[in-house]
């Protein structure tokens, strides 16, 4: 599995969540979605745990390993949507 964040996306986030230095945005499994009945969801939560960290400008963006279950087979891109001006999760699903 593969987390990486682009640095447009992340700008997106720090611009829009007035994110400062120290600060951290968790990536999770939300019920109701489109990827096995769930999709991806936020939050700004410090991490206890964490599986998978990305830094930019000092803020972190990461998966908890309690949430290693709903990643583990994929490569997650989080990008930005140039036209809609919003983060983009771009995902390959890895053959099991």
């Amino acid at each position: 599995m593969t987390f990486e964040v682009s640095s447009q996306a992340a700008q997106w986030y720090i611009d829009e969540l007035r994110l400062k230095e120290g600060d951290s945005i968790k990536f999770f499994g939300k019920v109701y979605g489109t990827r096995s009945g769930f999709s991806f969801a936020i939050a700004k939560e410090t991490a206890t745990n964490p599986y998978k960290v990305v830094t930019i400008q000092g803020v972190n963006f990461y998966i908890e390993k309690t949430d290693e279950w709903f990643f583990q087979d994929i490569d997650l891109t989080v990008g930005m949507d140039p036209e809609l001006n919003e983060p983009t999760f771009i995902y390959e699903e890895k053959s099991q």
